[in-house]
């Protein structure tokens, strides 16, 4: 018997986990020229509320796809990643704000220290399943929440501003323009992007989706199960901390919420409201996500009620989120 683990392929389209629609390759790849056309050209025809909101979504889908990476892949439901986001945002602030480190050294260091916290923490969580994972997750979130607002040189509660954007004099451009830093937070989007569509088409991420089917047959075949779910959990802390530093970039700020369960909770919603299993289904949620929100919030003060009622909506009519269901209407058209 063979121990090897494969992707499977769908029929039309083999793009293993970057979409799952069954479509001709010649139409996928039309529709994806025209979203990236659309995505690079929208400062130049969009006013400056939708830039900022497309920012705000680049950042949360760069968060959400941390997390889809963990539980989508590997099957660990979390409610702990947020405190990943808190430590890249408070990590660049120390480096840059306190220390005076110049950004291009404080970036690096910053997420090899989550790395490393990660796997620490990894280590501990990673041997428990289930609900119970869950829960020892949001309980080291909950630590972390909890430090940031005693420490003294984290500012407590009042946070830590005068976090500063890329200097990008050598291009000629300032990264404080609302439309370069929305380039800018595009270009690590699509470096995420990419990293995690290698890392999920590899045979590590296939291995992954091995121990999220069955665990116990993959110990059986021979794999470190353990440390595959620890390499994954590290992962996906520094994903989750690179949107923690464009977070507080974006707004020259950050503070405990970053670290709030509720922060965890939204991510955890854009994965199943895009899609999981899917490299694109976190963006797809993080946009929906943002927007319905924002329209609620225009509309009504008590809009947690409807985004609620929405989120049920989601969850029974769309099953495996936006593009899973358009990913099943279409195979059955087909």
């Amino acid at each position: 018997m063979s121990t090897e683990v494969t992707c499977t392929k769908t029929k039309g389209l083999d793009v293993p986990g970057l979409l799952p629609l069954v479509v001709p390759r010649r139409a996928y790849a039309v529709l994806f020229a025209l979203l990236a056309i659309g995505i690079c050209a929208l400062p130049s025809f969009a006013s400056g509320y939708a830039v900022t909101l497309a920012v705000e979504v680049m950042i949360a889908g760069v968060f959400a796809s941390g997390i889809n990476l963990l539980t989508g892949y590997t099957g660990l439901v979390s409610l702990g990643q947020a405190m990943f986001l808190g430590l890249g945002g408070y990590g660049i602030a120390i480096c840059t704000a306190l220390l005076g480190w110049p950004l291009w050294i404080s970036a690096p260091v910053t997420l090899v220290v989550v790395a490393m916290i990660a796997a620490a923490i990894g280590a501990v969580c990673t041997r428990t399943r289930g609900v119970e994972f869950l829960l020892i997750t949001l309980a080291f979130s909950q630590m972390f929440y909890g430090a940031a607002i005693k420490l003294r040189w984290t500012n407590g509660s009042d946070g830590m501003s005068g976090i500063p954007r890329p200097d990008l004099s050598w291009l000629g451009v300032s990264a404080d323009n609302p439309v370069i830093f929305y380039y800018y937070v595009l270009a690590v989007a699509v470096l995420a992007l990419l990293v995690l569509w290698r890392i999920v088409t590899s045979p590590f991420g296939s291995i992954l989706v091995g121990i999220r089917e069955n665990e116990r047959r993959m110990m059986s075949m021979g794999y470190a199960v353990a440390n595959y779910k620890i390499g994954s959990f590290a992962l996906a802390a520094v994903v989750c901390a690179v949107a923690g530093i464009l977070q507080s970039q974006y707004a020259y700020f950050v503070n405990p919420d970053a670290m709030s369960w509720q922060m965890s909770g939204e991510g955890v919603l854009m994965v199943i409201i895009g899609g999981a299993n899917v490299i694109l289904g976190p963006f797809v949620g993080a946009a929906v996500f943002v927007v319905v929100k924002q329209a609620l919030s225009l509309i009504t003060d008590e809009y947690h009620l409807f985004f609620g009622i929405f989120f049920m909506l989601v969850v029974a009519f769309f099953r495996g989120g936006i593009l899973g269901a358009a990913s099943a209407v279409i195979g059955k058209r087909r």
